[in-house]
């Protein structure tokens, strides 16, 4: 039987291969927390979410009157004028996981998101509200022989929980047909990473490590958004969004102890605490088009890119590989004004396809996922309500070369209410 006492020398090495090395071990469980791929860097990154979802997540060149578009802080000068708006939305997720051996499944909420938006000026609109940019949530058990055992086992757990979130003010400006937008995000937030060691049963002791980041700084997103008219009936929209790389401030704080199973009494291994140091948050933008037909069809299309080669946690690069994401959406509107309520209705459709930062076992964790929805209007004295309702199904990762394949399906409701504030009432 190996020597524990050497491990725990080189306790931080330990910890370290067990989060990289991938998933090929013997036996796994995941409690309902979230997704065994958020354990890298900052967690999650959010694929498909916003006031678009059912389309795919398309933002770059997204604007209209009924949605908050925060992905594009040039979208705003689309909102109405006369009107204050609330836009919540949050979604749920039922995800299947599996191996080529053994699968289970979970349950989770997550990406909230309440915005607020008005006119401040003519031509100048502004927005505010509060975003989760990144998610983490897993709990793993592993189970691992040992080297020349026939029936004994190394018991590991590695959990993780937090994410970053960000409260956000935006300005956008419109000058003609170019629509300019500008979010001053405060990120903040914690993730904490834990790792368990449990030897054979005939040993007294357990070792438990928890590594701990708290992030908080300010990240800036610029827009663009320019509106060609092609016809009467016909128009185009091209926008971008995108924030440079940004060091933002963090503070690590890694301890790790011994613990004697049998009396709770623990020994401290390692307590090192950084408060000075950060994580490079990469270059990412997106781009896209919004061809519009008559108020009624609806095209569009993304390109997202994010430098996650460059991402770095306290001057250390993570070996991340680049973040690619494509997407297409469309919606028909039979009748804006239309009769019956079927008619007023928005129905949406979309798709979009990931190639992530991580590269496990020489794979790359891709995803694929096709999207749709509905969003109703719903018309008060002097007020308005659109509810939206979007389904996103797909698949992240692959069974092959001993990783884990993940089938989710998402549920996203979205709420914008938009009320009279501002509009002068007439009296007879």
């Amino acid at each position: 039987m190996p020597n524990m006492s050497n491990s725990i020398l080189s306790m931080k090495k330990i910890i370290l291969l067990f989060i990289l090395s991938g998933f090929s071990v013997c036996t796994f469980a995941q409690n309902n927390t979230g997704t065994p791929y958020s354990m890298y860097g900052i967690g999650l990154l959010q694929d498909n979410y916003g006031p678009y979802t059912a389309m795919g997540g398309v933002s770059a060149a997204m604007r209209d009157a009924n949605n908050i578009n925060f992905l594009n802080p040039a979208s705003y000068t689309a909102l109405d004028s006369n009107r204050f708006y609330i836009q919540f939305g949050i979604t749920g997720e039922y995800v299947g996981i599996a191996t080529n051996k053994e699968s289970s499944t979970y349950r989770v909420a997550q990406n909230a998101a309440l915005n607020m938006a008005l006119r401040l000026y003519p031509n100048l609109f502004a927005s505010f509200g509060f975003n989760q940019r990144s998610d983490i949530g897993y709990d793993l058990h592993y189970k691992e022989r040992i080297n020349g055992s026939v029936d004994e086992y190394y018991n590991q757990q590695i959990s993780g929980n937090g994410g970053l979130n960000d409260f956000y003010l935006g300005l956008a400006y419109k000058v003609k047909n170019l629509s300019v937008g500008l979010n001053t995000s405060l990120v903040f937030g914690n993730i904490e990473k834990r790792v368990t060691l449990i030897p054979a049963v005939t040993d007294s002791y357990y070792i438990n490590a928890r590594n701990k980041i708290s992030v908080h700084d300010v990240i800036f997103n610029l827009g663009l958004q320019y509106l060609f008219t092609l016809s009467p009936k016909s128009k185009l929209t091209l926008g971008t969004s995108f924030n440079l790389g940004t060091d933002l401030a963090a503070k690590k704080d890694f301890t790790s102890y011994k613990i004697n199973s049998s009396t709770s009494d623990q020994q401290t291994l390692e307590d090192e605490v950084l408060r000075r140091g950060g994580i490079k948050y990469p270059f990412r933008i997106i781009s896209g088009f919004a061809y519009d037909y008559k108020d009624k069809w609806m095209l569009a299309g993304d390109y997202t890119f994010q430098k996650m080669s460059a991402y770095e946690e306290f001057k250390v690069n993570q070996d991340y590989h680049d973040y690619h994401k494509v997407s297409l959406g469309a919606s028909l509107m039979p009748a804006r004004y239309g009769r019956y309520w079927w008619q007023r209705n928005k129905y949406i459709l979309g798709t979009y396809m990931v190639r992530s930062q991580i590269k496990l076992n020489n794979t790359f964790i891709n995803t694929y996922a096709i999207t749709f929805g509905t969003q109703m209007p719903i018309y008060i004295p002097n007020r308005e309500l659109l509810l939206g309702i979007a389904f996103d199904l797909g698949i992240r990762g692959t069974k092959e070369n001993g990783l884990i394949q993940e089938k989710f399906a998402k549920i996203r409701l979205n709420i914008a209410f938009k009320e009279g504030w501002f509009m002068k009432r007439k009296i007879d």
